[in-house]
């Protein structure tokens, strides 16, 4: 009894030191991010047609799979670097003023690269590519404000950090809802693009970005230059990789089912569970510092490792569980009862966010920060392959179901794999110090 009274205090001492240290703000407005944008696909659903919503989620689809080199990965590459120069302020700004340089002119090439697509490209859905030439603008706007947040994360400045995430979302849910009901799919898009814009303005005016400061600031030597190059250019390739599994499905649904609507119920039972990604994905913006600064203690990393592990996945259990027993009533409440054909869909999708939120996202976030980069491009390049290959199977015979069994699948089959790799090269870096 005394036993599990002296744990219980010291799991509350350790909680309010990590809310102390920024976790607590982070984490906060990481949930009110998704609520407001709950509460923008609540509006955006019943504002949009079925058949809008399908166009619009397809478009973005395809934009998605652009929006995968936005930046050229400088994003990742400064949050490394900067991470491992926080305490010499000139080397990190001079890094950050390359990131935000390089990020924007690759941005502009990228721009004209998806406008050309829009003109010679054509698309299964009807309007596809009318909806893609107004994304356009939109990589170097969220390369641009995603930059300054970084800013803010290696510079642990956690309540500044939340404060400009929770305007910039609720800007977007106000210009989506406002475009959505004015001009329909076109006006969401255009309507938060300017969002994104005004969010940028609030940076720099309101909490004081120092872009005038960062862009006066020295240029890095060519040795640097080829660093964080090397860096953008893994990561880029990583989160590309990564994130082709959360893309492929849609557009091959596009493909062999060729409904607007179908997609539109599919991406209704996505929303959830990619939404819930929201919570390993605040512990790595507060964690992820404190891992760079400490890759040379690899004990250290290993210990925290499974502190993180073990809570996480008792806490993503438990929300895996409630909505697995409560999905017909979810899905009615939160989409309409025209969308409960997507309850098999995202019961299967639940699991497998249980899988990603407490093994894949942790483990691949923390391989970047020890610098193990190309095993994350290599897990990236097995799951495409393997993605693309029973996708296009399980579709043919189990239409959009078959996407989320291979979605659970590849999920379980990355997760054992990168858990297994990085237990492995732990445990030889500290025999090596021994």
């Amino acid at each position: 009894m005394q036993w599990g009274k002296s744990v219980i205090e010291k799991y509350i001492v350790n909680t309010k030191k990590l809310i102390k240290n920024g976790l607590g703000h982070v984490f906060l407005a990481s949930a009110f991010n998704q609520i407001i944008s709950f509460a923008s696909n609540f509006f955006l659903i019943r504002i949009l047609t079925k058949n809008a919503f399908g166009t619009y989620s397809y478009a973005y689809n395809v934009y998605s799979f652009f929006a995968l080199f936005a930046g050229f990965g400088v994003e990742s590459a400064c949050l490394q670097v900067c991470s491992e120069n926080r305490e010499n302020i000139q080397k990190a700004e001079e890094y950050m003023k390359f990131g935000l340089l390089f990020g924007s002119v690759f941005n502009i090439f990228l721009g004209f690269v998806i406008i050309l697509s829009s003109k010679i490209l054509s698309f299964s859905i009807a309007g596809t590519s009318e909806l893609l030439l107004y994304f356009s603008i939109l990589p170097i706007l969220t390369t641009l404000f995603n930059c300054i947040q970084i800013y803010y994360r290696y510079n642990m400045q956690n309540q500044i950090y939340a404060e400009n995430s929770l305007i910039n979302t609720f800007l977007i849910m106000t210009g989506s809802i406002s475009g959505a009901y004015i001009l329909q799919a076109k006006g969401l898009i255009l309507f938060r693009n300017f969002s994104f814009f005004v969010s940028i303005a609030v940076s720099v005016f309101a909490f004081h970005f120092p872009l005038k400061r960062i862009i006066s600031r020295e240029k890095i030597s060519e040795i640097e230059k080829k660093d964080i190059i090397k860096i953008a250019l893994i990561s880029m390739l990583n989160i590309a990789t990564g994130q082709l599994l959360y893309l492929i499905d849609v557009f091959l649904i596009g493909i062999v089912e060729e409904d607007s609507e179908i997609i539109a119920v599919y991406k209704t039972a996505t929303i959830l569970p990619n939404a819930l990604l929201f919570i390993p994905n605040a512990l790595m913006v507060y964690a992820y510092p404190y891992f760079a600064s400490k890759q040379d203690d690899k004990r250290w990393v290993k210990n925290q490792f499974f502190t993180i592990t073990k809570y996480f996945f008792m806490l993503n259990l438990v929300i895996t569980t409630f909505l697995e027993l409560t999905a017909p009533y979810v899905v009615t409440v939160l989409f309409g009862e025209q969308y409960l054909d997507a309850v098999p869909a995202f019961r299967i999708l639940m699991v497998s966010y249980l899988f990603s939120a407490s093994f894949r996202k942790i483990i691949g976030n923390l391989l970047v920060t020890q610098r193990k980069l190309r095993v994350n491009f290599w897990m990236g390049i097995a799951e495409g392959v393997l993605n693309i290959i029973f996708n296009w199977i399980l579709i043919h015979k189990l239409g959009m179901v078959g996407a989320a069994i291979t979605t659970l699948c590849i999920c379980i089959f990355s997760s054992a794999c990168l858990m297994v790799y990085f237990l492995n090269y732990l445990n030889k870096e500290i025999r090596a110090k021994i």
